[in-house]
């Protein structure tokens, strides 16, 4: 007896940080045994006091960046598994209500245990505990791979993480 693929999708939060490209890793492993897609998202509220670029940049050049990011490292993190389709986007909002409502229908939603932003993290709560007691679908929380520096994960994450693209 053969297995089959499982197929579907899997939606993936990554905000840049440690955590969030050691989620992406190991939900491209998963996306890669099951056969299912990736949807790569990347979720941000635009603030022109806390935006990382010149006050002068359009809602909508704020958008191309973090895309044009989010697929640098869709790329540098799949180009060793071609078989795992992947799409990015990056919507604006609540992080955790963003990743909630995608991953409605998701096999899946896999996010890092600490992300950037500390203090919308104070404000708001933490984005992984928020996705866990709310999403509909099983949640995976990857930690940092300082957390687990000699698992198999972090092992994998320790080269790529100190070459990140």
């Amino acid at each position: 007896m053969t297995e089959t693929p499982v197929s579907g999708r899997i939606v993936v939060g990554v905000d840049g940080s440690d955590a969030g490209t050691a989620a992406l890793v190991w939900a491209v492993g998963q996306a890669e045994t099951s056969g299912a897609d990736l949807e790569v998202v990347t979720v941000w509220t635009y603030d022109a006091m806390l935006d990382d670029a010149s006050v002068n940049r359009t809602l909508a050049e704020a958008r191309r960046a973090h895309v044009h990011e989010l697929e640098k490292l869709v790329t540098a993190v799949t180009k060793e598994h071609a078989g795992v389709p992947a799409q990015c986007s990056a919507p604006t909002g609540d992080p955790a209500e963003v990743l909630v409502d995608l991953a409605k229908d998701a096999t899946m939603l896999v996010v890092g245990s600490h992300g950037k932003g500390k203090l919308r993290e104070v404000l708001a709560g933490s984005v992984s505990s928020a996705c866990l007691r709310h999403a509909t679908c099983p949640v995976a929380v990857i930690p940092p791979p300082a957390r687990t520096p000699d698992s198999p994960l972090g092992k994998q994450l320790a080269g790529f993480v100190a070459g990140k693209p």
